[in-house]
C-alpha cells in the first residue's frame, strides 16, 4: 500500500509539474522501476529543473529504499513458503483425491511411496506423508508428488481439515506402535467419505482383529513372514511369486477394480473374457472394498454383479472406463 501511494505521489507530481514523457503509461511504471532499482539506464529523466529536483529530494531516494523493502518481503514470503512445505507446515485443505500416508519407518515408508508412485496408471493424486514429530523436516523432498505434513494431534477436527481428510481417495496408516495406529484409525474412521479405503498395518493380529470388529470401512494387515517363511519351505519359489504379485515395478502384478452397472454374468463368462481381451487373470471376488469376505478362485458359475471387486493378476492395472462390460 505504502508502494502504491508512492507510486500515486510521483505520477500526480510529475504531471503537475509537466514532465508529460514520463507520466505516459506503461512508460510510468518502466522509470519508476528503473529508478528503484539504481539501474538507471537514462533514456528516460525529467527535462524541467523541478522535476529534476523533485527527483532528486523525493523519488530516486523513496523508491530505492521501497525497492528494497518490497524484494525482502517477496523473499522472506518465498522462503517462508519453502520452509511450510519442508518443515511440513503447509496447508493441503484444497486438495482432492489424494493419498494420506500417516507414519514414518526407515526404510519402509519410502519403499511404500516408490511402490506407489511406479504404478503408472493409478487414480490417485498427489501424497501426503503424516507424522507426529515436529523436529523432523521433509524426508522425501526428491519426490515431487509427496508433501509432508506435520500433525499436532490426528484426532484434531482442525488438522483433518488441513490435511483435506474428508477429500482424500486412501489413506495408509503404518505408525510406530500397534496402539499409535489403533488409536489413530479409530479417530479418522467416521471422518472419510464413504468410498475412501483406508489400510492399517499391525504387529500384532489381536490387535487388527479388534479393529476389523469396529471399523468395517478400515482393512487391516499384519506381519505374515512366518506363514510366507512356511510356504517357500513347502512349495519352492512362493517367496518371489508373492513379491512379484505386490510388487507393480516387477511386471505382471496383482490389481483390483470396482464392477460398474452391468448385465449380470458369472466368473466362467468374465474370466474368459479378461484373459482373451485383456491377458488377465480373475483370482478373487469380493462384496466389500476391505475385501473381509474375499473368495479366492471362486467357482465357475459365481454370479459377477455390480459394485463387486474384482481381483485380477495383469502386467498394468484396468480401469473400468477401459472394459467392454
Amino acid at each position: 500500500m505504502v508502494t502504491l501511494f508512492h507510486y500515486g505521489v510521483c505520477w500526480l507530481t510529475f504531471h503537475w509539474l509537466g514532465e508529460h514523457d514520463l507520466t505516459q503509461l506503461p512508460r510510468f511504471f518502466y522509470f519508476m522501476n528503473v529508478t528503484g532499482s539504481t539501474v538507471g539506464y537514462g533514456d528516460y529523466s525529467p527535462v524541467t529543473t523541478a522535476g529534476q529536483q523533485f527527483l532528486a529530494w523525493y523519488q530516486m531516494p523513496v523508491s530505492i529504499a521501497l525497492f528494497g523493502v518490497v524484494l525482502a518481503k517477496i523473499s522472506t514470503q518465498v522462503r517462508d513458503l519453502i520452509d511450510r512445505n519442508v518443515k511440513g507446515m503447509k496447508d493441503f485443505s484444497q486438495y482432492q483425491q489424494h493419498v494420506i500416508i500417516i507414519g514414518w519407518h526407515v526404510p519402509h515408508t519410502k519403499t511404500l511411496v516408490e511402490c506407489i508412485l511406479s504404478d503408472q496408471k493409478r487414480q490417485n493424486g498427489q501424497i501426503i506423508l503424516a507424522v507426529n514429530d515436529d523436529s523432523m523436516t521433509h524426508p522425501l523432498q526428491e519426490y515431487k508428488d509427496v508433501d509432508f505434513a506435520v500433525i499436532s494431534n490426528f484426532s484434531d477436527p482442525t488438522e483433518h481439515r488441513r490435511l483435506a481428510l474428508k477429500k482424500a481417495n486412501r489413506v495408509i496408516i503404518y505408525e510406530q506402535s500397534d496402539e499409535q495406529t489403533l488409536t489413530i484409525a479409530l479417530s479418522i474412521a467416521s471422518q472419510v467419505k464413504e468410498d475412501c479405503h483406508i489400510v492399517a498395518y499391525f504387529d500384532d493380529a489381536a490387535k487388527a482383529e479388534l479393529l476389523d470388529m469396529h471399523c468395517k470401512n478400515i482393512e487391516c494387515s499384519t506381519n505374515r513372514s512366518a506363514e510366507m517363511l512356511a510356504r517357500s519351505m513347502q512349495d519352492p519359489g512362493s517367496s518371489r511369486v508373492l513379491n512379484q504379485l505386490l510388487s507393480p515395478s516387477m511386471g505382471a502384478t496383482q490389481y483390483a477394480l470396482k464392477v460398474p452397472a452391468i448385465e449380470p454374468t458369472n466368473i466362467a463368462k468374465l474370466s474368459r473374457h479378461f484373459k482373451e481381451q485383456y491377458n488377465a487373470i480373475i483370482i478373487a471376488i469380493a462384496h466389500l472394498q476391505s475385501g473381509d469376505d474375499v473368495i479366492l478362485n471362486p467357482p465357475a458359475e459365481t454370479p459377477v454383479t455390480s459394485g463387486m471387486y474384482i481381483h485380477y493378476i495383469a502386467s498394468e492395472r484396468l480401469h473400468s472406463s477401459q472394459i467392454n462390460w
